[in-house]
């Protein structure tokens, strides 16, 4: 049977909502944007991911594609605090 997760920005890693969606599970993130809060549901349907945004379906057909998506618009926390450590503390290189 399909549960339905709800939970608010950066509550779970993209590790723990991949493995809900792979145990066919929806995961409903609530996110605060101009002072209105809005829901983005993610849900695995076979093969393909979905994330239904307010504004439009967005479809990935890996699950790294889904990763990419949740790193991209912020969704996740970081799967460890000494990836996010590592990722802001490495200025970028010259010529980037």
């Amino acid at each position: 049977m399909t549960e339905t997760i709800y939970v608010s920005r950066k509550d779970l890693t993209s590790r723990e909502i991949l493995r809900e969606l792979g145990n066919g599970n929806r995961v409903i993130i609530e996110v605060e944007i101009l002072g209105k809060t809005l829901r983005m549901a993610l849900r695995r349907q076979g093969e393909t991911y979905y994330c239904d945004t307010p504004m439009k379906l967005l479809t990935f057909e890996s699950e790294e594609e889904m990763r990419q998506c949740l790193e991209r618009y912020r969704l996740a926390r970081a799967d460890s605090a000494d990836e996010s450590d590592e990722r802001e503390e490495t200025p970028p290189s010259v010529g980037e």
